[in-house]
């Protein structure tokens, strides 16, 4: 998903502007995909 808002990833700092790639980490909290600890799942 992109981000639809500016941010500050809480796992890694990085700023997170909007329209970067982001998703759900395995505790539900939104962070940077690199920090992502879930894989997403294609259809």
């Amino acid at each position: 998903m992109k981000a639809r808002f500016n941010g500050k990833c809480v796992e890694c700092g990085e700023r997170i502007k909007v329209g970067k790639e982001i998703a759900k980490n395995s505790k539900g909290i939104w962070v940077c995909k690199a920090c992502s600890d879930i894989e997403e799942e294609l259809p």
